[in-house]
């Protein structure tokens, strides 16, 4: 559903517990904020839903200390403890998991080095459990991975046996007609799933306010085939993260009402997405960010809400 956008994400630690996602503070200088990702152990058996299903599977033979790693697995999914949706190639809406079947010894450690281009992004080791372990990264919903190129090191008592690469990539849909993104435009928001931005770097004077809209924009939101209107809004408020819904609904809803009045709705349903016209006329966005910080406030309108 869309209004999931607006809960925050938590990761399965077992099959019992959902606990919060874990965070890890932002490295001084790094180009990858650290506190974007959370990574996960999973040990024998765990349900992920499946995206994408291509053979990819890394065998290796390659052993320490009497102790030898099998294969090396990247997928979308897990289905009683084994890939499923193979690939190499991810969304950033997708789940990454790594998965090591080792032979030897039972119980060993299997560490794995996660690195977005040259940057280690993160580093864990844990015990397999009859002679497999898997580990993952996926986004939250305050924070996307990029797209780009990374890379999984696998290594035993600190030595690096073997590495895996994948790519993060984000299905950019073809739009009629074309929509030219002004020059020194940059989005504030990484892309999650596949959008069609059109509006972009504008003022809105809103009462006795001027809001910095950094775009506006289609989401296609692919696993519930819903669609809609987001506005996004480049902010310096401080607060963001301690919003009330309540309270952020009031902040926001005269954003959202100059976004119907004006148009911006009329002029998304116009365009055709990858062949097809959409009804946009449900519900609406507001997505408060605040660049410094990294704060993200998402806000959801129906319709009738703003009659």
């Amino acid at each position: 559903m869309a209004d999931d956008l607006q809960e925050p994400v938590a990761e399965p630690k077992s099959e019992s517990q959902l606990p919060n996602e874990p965070l890890t503070p932002e490295k001084k200088g790094s180009k990858f904020p650290r506190w974007l990702i959370a990574i996960i152990v999973l040990i024998g058996i765990c349900c992920v839903s499946v995206f994408i299903v291509v053979p990819m599977i890394f065998k290796v033979n390659v052993s320490g200390g009497g102790y030898s790693i099998e294969s090396v697995t990247l997928s979308t999914g897990l289905e009683n403890g084994q890939p499923v949706g193979i690939t190499d190639v991810f969304k950033p809406s997708d789940t990454i998991n790594c998965t090591v079947k080792t032979t030897g010894v039972k119980d060993g450690i299997i560490g794995m080095r996660w690195y977005f281009g040259d940057e280690l992004i993160y580093d864990r080791a844990a015990k397999t459990q009859d002679n497999i372990v898997s580990m993952y990264i996926r986004s939250n919903k305050n924070a996307i991975l990029p797209e780009g190129k990374y890379r999984v090191e696998i290594y035993m008592a600190g030595e690096a046996l073997e590495t895996v690469y994948f790519e993060v990539k984000v299905y950019h849909p073809i739009v009629s007609p074309s929509i030219s993104i002004p020059e020194g435009h940059k989005s504030i928001e990484t892309p999650w799933y596949p959008e069609v931005p059109f509006a972009f770097d504008e003022v809105w004077k809103v009462g006795n306010t001027e809001w910095k809209i950094n775009e506006v924009k289609v989401l296609l939101m692919d696993e519930t085939q819903e669609y809609f209107v987001e506005v996004v809004v480049n902010t310096d408020m401080k607060d963001i993260s301690s919003l009330s819904e309540e309270k952020a609904k009031e902040r926001t809803r005269d954003i959202a009402l100059y976004a119907v009045k004006n148009g911006y709705i009329e002029k998304a349903m116009s365009l055709e997405i990858d062949g097809k016209q959409y009804d946009l006329n449900k519900f609406i966005f507001v997505t408060l960010i605040n660049p410094s910080s990294h704060q993200v406030y998402r806000v959801k309108f129906t319709m009738d809400e703003l009659k």
